[in-house]
């Protein structure tokens, strides 16, 4: 099958690709957990092996040589855990077939000559030119302890070094290391002396913010108000309506594309979309002719399909209403930069989704903090119930 090249836009700030949302650990955190309650084990409860879990490497060739090669946009290649995906020789065969270039994020669940081996020679597509490494492994203290007998970062660091011998650049030095290491700063992870010996001339070592939030505290900086904390923190009893788009292009394993992680990740929770799989595989996975009809009844729906002859780049520039306000993911709704360093250099906050017409319930309009820089995203009627309320 070939499809026509997508026409991307300029501004598209990330390609996600989710190969699994299999992984071989089950931490307490889980950035794929809407709720960050440690449910990582049973939050996708696809266990049959006879059903369908994804796109094969042959589907997702087609599928990304949609894309149009940039060497400034690489496809990041995430889960779950990639490495395992189709028994951990998916990633050979999928970037065998294409001339992209591919950041990895990753636990390391493979021995690195057994990850390099599955490659079949494609290690120069996960070494791109960047100042930061293309191979972002995260470390989880309990879960690698556990699974390497109390040596997890140990073993780790040791992984990364690894490559140095398997055709990859390794240095302490991001800019010049084609694999780094980074922790999330979640209140319970701590970066002892110990590490800091362990990894120091090595490899790259960094930690990254904490989204979301901990005993009661929300950790981090959002744009749009009580985006990530209205319902984990008790502010209001239900989500609020809005309307938003995506930044993004953001594909699940079976080719879904969906407006944001919340989306994608609430989708998989409720059982993964395999009946809404094999209908739409049955007519070419032509989404936007079937889609409603497939979708009708459920409260999420994704925008397309990848594999859809008639999926354009322009059905994600479209404000779609949300009921789902409040329960944001933080990597979504978080001030950040964009690649092109909107925020370091000019201040011009960036989000991986764009909001408008909140409707904010008068009495949370007193809470918000630098209310009236918020005022554009709320919904007008809402914010003049409120000054004649």
């Amino acid at each position: 099958m070939t499809l026509s090249s997508l026409k991307l836009p300029d501004e598209l700030n990330y390609i996600g690709v989710f190969l699994t949302l299999e992984c071989s650990l089950n931490c307490s955190y889980c950035i794929n957990d809407p709720e960050q309650s440690g449910r990582r084990s049973s939050l996708f409860p696809i266990e049959a092996k006879s059903v369908r879990k994804g796109l094969s490497p042959a589907e997702w060739a087609t599928a990304l040589s949609r894309i149009p090669f940039r060497s400034d946009l690489p496809i990041t290649l995430q889960g779950g855990e990639p490495m395992l995906y189709w028994g951990g020789k998916g990633l050979g065969l999928i970037l065998t077939e294409v001339p992209h270039y591919f950041d990895l994020l990753t636990n390391f669940a493979l021995q690195p000559d057994v990850f390099v081996r599955n490659l079949n020679g494609q290690q120069a597509k996960l070494q791109r030119d960047a100042p930061y490494p293309s191979i972002r492994v995260s470390y989880h203290a309990d879960e690698m302890n556990r699974t390497w007998h109390g040596r997890g970062f140990d073993e780790l660091v040791s992984r990364c070094e690894a490559l140095k011998d398997l055709g990859f650049k390794v240095s302490s030095l991001k800019a010049d290391s084609d694999v780094g290491i980074y922790m999330v700063e979640h209140p319970d992870n701590v970066v002892t002396p110990e590490m800091r010996a362990t990894y120091a001339e090595r490899v790259p070592f960094e930690t990254k913010e904490f989204l979301g939030v901990h005993a009661g505290k929300l950790y981090g900086r959002y744009l749009y108000p009580f985006s990530a904390d209205l319902i984990s923190r008790g502010i209001h009893p239900t989500p609020l309506a809005c309307e938003c788009k995506t930044t993004e292009l953001l594909i699940d394993p079976m080719g879904f594309i969906w407006g944001c992680h919340f989306y994608l990740y609430d989708a998989w929770r409720q059982g993964g979309l395999v009946q809404e799989f094999a209908a739409i595989e049955a007519v070419n996975f032509q989404y936007i002719h079937h889609g409603a009809q497939i979708f009708a009844g459920r409260p999420i729906a994704p925008i397309g399909h990848i594999l859809d002859p008639d999926f354009s780049m322009d059905k994600l520039d479209t404000f779609r209403p949300c009921y789902q306000y409040g329960r944001c993911i933080g990597c979504d709704t978080k001030i950040k930069n964009d690649r092109f360093q909107s925020y370091a250099d000019r201040g011009v906050p960036h989000t991986s989704v764009k909001i408008r017409n909140i409707r904010m319930p008068a009495h949370l309009l007193g809470k918000i903090e630098n209310l009236e820089q918020c005022q554009p995203f709320i919904d007008p009627l809402a914010w003049d119930e409120s000054k004649h309320g």
